[in-house]
C-alpha cells in the first residue's frame, strides 16, 4: 500500500490573525477554453485533496468561475480553504464593485484575501494611467479598506515595492495583510522581503519555479540549471520543490501553478536546505543571472511617449530600481 504523499503543514500567522498556508496552488493558464478549464478544475479538486488549502486566482486569469466551482465541488468545508484573488486597474476608481463582480463570478458567499494586483490604475476602458494621475493606489486602497467585513475577511496588494509600500503605508488605516510579488532566485526580492515582515506584510511569491519562461527563456534555468540540478539531487526531489523550499525557509508563501497531478503532489512536499544551499541561491542573481520576467510579458507593456512602460508605470514609478538602473528590491 502506498504512504499517502508528504504535505507542508506550514502556515504564516497574517496581521488581521488568519494563517496563511505556505504553499498553495496557482490558477494562471493563460487560456480560456473548455478543455483547459476542465483541467483547472479537475486539478484544483485534486490540490485540495492533497492537502493544499489555499487557491490564488484574479479576475484577470478569467477562471474565477471554475474556481468557485473546484472549491464547491471538493467536498473540503469552505472555511478550511483560503481564497484570494486580485482585482485589474480598471476597477481602482471602485472595488467595491469589483469584489461583487468576483464573488458573483467564484458563487462564493466571502474572499478570504482580496488584493490590488498592480499599484497601477486603468481607465475604465483599460487605458493604463500614470502614478500621478486619479485614483492612486492609496485612494484605492482607502476604499478598499471599506471593503472588509464578512464578505471579504482581509485586503492586500500585489506587485508593490518597498517604495509604494512606504507612500500606501503613511495614509492606511489597515496595513496590508499580504503582498505577492515576482520572486525567484534570478529575482530574489533580498531587501523587499525583511522590510515587508518588519511591517507585518505577509510576502507572497508569484513565478517561484521560474514559471513565464514562454515570456522569458532564462527563466527556464530554475528548474535547468546545474545548480538546481545539484541540490535537487542531493534531496531526492526536483529542481522546482527546490525553488519552493528555498522561498517558504525565507517565511514566504508560494502559490506553484499546474495541472500535473503528480506534480501538484510533488510541490507541496518541501524539503529542508542547509545554511549552504540557502545561501547559493539567494546569490544566483548574481552567479547566474538577473531577471524581472514582468518586464517580458507582452500583456503588460505598453508604450508611453516613446518609452516602454509596464503598464504605464516605468521602473523608477514602481520602485524596483533607481535612476541609474540598480534593482532596489
Amino acid at each position: 500500500m502506498e504512504s499517502p504523499p508528504r504535505v507542508c503543514e506550514t502556515t504564516f500567522p497574517l496581521n488581521n490573525g488568519m494563517a496563511l498556508p505556505a504553499v498553495g496552488l496557482g490558477t494562471w493558464q493563460g487560456t480560456n477554453n473548455s478543455k483547459d478549464n476542465d483541467n483547472l478544475k479537475n486539478s484544483i479538486i485534486h490540490a485540495l485533496h492533497t492537502g493544499y488549502r489555499l487557491i490564488d486566482t484574479a479576475q484577470y486569469y478569467h477562471v474565477e468561475p471554475v474556481v468557485g466551482e473546484a472549491v464547491r465541488a471538493s467536498g473540503i468545508p469552505r472555511g478550511e480553504i483560503t481564497v484570494i484573488t486580485k482585482f485589474w486597474g480598471e476597477w481602482h476608481h471602485d472595488p467595491e464593485a469589483a469584489l461583487q463582480r468576483s464573488l458573483d463570478a467564484l458563487g462564493l458567499d466571502y474572499i478570504d484575501i482580496f488584493l490590488m494586483h498592480w499599484p497601477c490604475a486603468a481607465t475604465p476602458d483599460g487605458k493604463p494611467l500614470g502614478i500621478t494621475e486619479q485614483p492612486t493606489f492609496v485612494e484605492t486602497w482607502k476604499m478598499m479598506e471599506k471593503c472588509v467585513g464578512w464578505r471579504c475577511r482581509a485586503i492586500g496588494v500585489s506587485n508593490f515595492s518597498q517604495k509604494t509600500l512606504d507612500v500606501l503605508l503613511a495614509e492606511a488605516t489597515i496595513v496590508p495583510a499580504v503582498n505577492q510579488v515576482e520572486l525567484h532566485a534570478f529575482n530574489p526580492n533580498l531587501n523587499l522581503v525583511p522590510y515587508c515582515q518588519a511591517k507585518g506584510i505577509q510576502v507572497m511569491s508569484w513565478s517561484t519555479m521560474g514559471g513565464g519562461a514562454e515570456f522569458a527563456t532564462r527563466a527556464s534555468e530554475i528548474l535547468t540549471h546545474p545548480l538546481f540540478k545539484r541540490i535537487a539531487s542531493s534531496h531526492g526531489c526536483s529542481a522546482g520543490v527546490v525553488s519552493l523550499s528555498w522561498a517558504v525557509q525565507r517565511g514566504i508563501t508560494v502559490i506553484p501553478k499546474s495541472i500535473s497531478l503528480a506534480r501538484i503532489e510533488d510541490n507541496i512536499a518541501l524539503v529542508t536546505l542547509d545554511q549552504a544551499e540557502m545561501e547559493e541561491l539567494n546569490n544566483a542573481h548574481r552567479d547566474i543571472c538577473q531577471l524581472r520576467i514582468a518586464n517580458h510579458i507582452q500583456g503588460l507593456r505598453y508604450e508611453v511617449h516613446g518609452h516602454a512602460t509596464i503598464l504605464g508605470w516605468t521602473a523608477q514609478d514602481f520602485g524596483w530600481e533607481d535612476d541609474e538602473g540598480n534593482w532596489l528590491t
